[in-house]
């Protein structure tokens, strides 16, 4: 179970509005966040599931549906679907149990079955149809999450970066923005679904992350210039100093530096993802 954009139910599903309309004037939203114990990789995951449909919160309050946080961890093989009626779920993870790159994925689930169910919020296509829908079917999905969980030590650069989608950016453009917790890559809904499939490709391929950190170099050369004309305004942000730790480990100059060149900092950081093309290139040739 994941979020799929391009997957097709047999019955409507409330999804974000980029990826479907069966419910039109609906809205199904979760928000999610990950609290990591300083200098540990314990965590705290809490979710707060956000539902308008009347339907639905009627099957909810009966008990035939349940909220649902899927939490998957490849790195350490954890697997785990959190379940409740209630609106906001939390579960605490003791430091090793998540590492690395982290799907969360959010979802309202059938509990019990629903004979000849109809909802109020469907689409007009859909008027006067009855669906018969068994136990562990989806009803509603949002888009999934993902978070990288690992100490500043030895996270990946990548992780101080997540990425979201806006809609009205168009196809090939990124832009950035940064937060407190982290650096957001936003791109069109097109490319967010492109990118999530690149780095499933990329996750196979044992050089593959290098790869991947090519589409993140210009826009962390964009990040080290616009940090180094505004230092104090970011210095209390979560990803400030990991960052700053990196350039030193490297010897490259410090953030706030001025006339740093930071498009060859950007690619000693990636550990020149460049010089790995070939590695990339033969490794798909030996496995066609």
């Amino acid at each position: 179970m994941k979020f799929d954009p391009g997957k097709a139910w047999p019955h409507p599903v409330l999804r974000p509005p980029s990826y479907g309309d069966d419910y039109p004037n609906a809205e199904f939203e979760v928000e999610i966040e990950v609290e990591r114990t300083k200098k540990s990789t314990a965590v705290e995951v809490s979710a707060r599931f956000e539902l308008s449909e009347p339907s639905l919160l009627r099957i909810l309050g009966q008990g035939k549906a349940q909220f649902a946080l899927l939490i998957r961890s490849p790195q350490t093989h954890f697997r785990e679907l959190l379940k409740s009626r209630q609106r906001d779920v939390r579960r605490s993870f003791l430091a090793g149990a998540l590492s690395g790159r982290v799907e969360l994925a959010p979802f309202l689930i059938c509990e019990q079955p629903l004979r000849g169910f109809q909802a109020e919020g469907w689409h007009s296509d859909f008027s006067g149809r009855e669906f018969d829908i068994d136990p562990g079917s989806v009803l509603a999905e949002d888009v999934s999450k993902d978070y990288w969980i690992d100490t500043t030590d030895e996270a990946p650069l990548g992780s101080i970066f997540g990425h979201k989608y806006r809609s009205d950016l168009p196809n090939g453009r990124w832009e950035y923005e940064l937060a407190d917790d982290r650096v957001w890559i936003v791109m069109s809904n097109s490319d967010a679904q492109q990118y999530r499939a690149a780095r499933e490709q990329a996750d196979n391929q044992p050089d593959g992350q290098y790869l991947m950190n090519g589409l993140y170099l210009p826009a962390l050369i964009a990040v080290l210039n616009d940090v180094d004309r505004n230092a104090e305004e970011y210095e209390d942000y979560r990803w400030f100093s990991s960052l700053g730790q990196r350039l030193e480990a490297i010897g490259c100059p410090h953030l706030g530096k001025e006339n740093a060149n930071r498009a060859i900092d950007a690619q000693k950081l990636l550990d020149s993802p460049f010089l790995r093309m070939p590695l990339i290139a033969r490794a798909g040739l030996d496995g066609s």
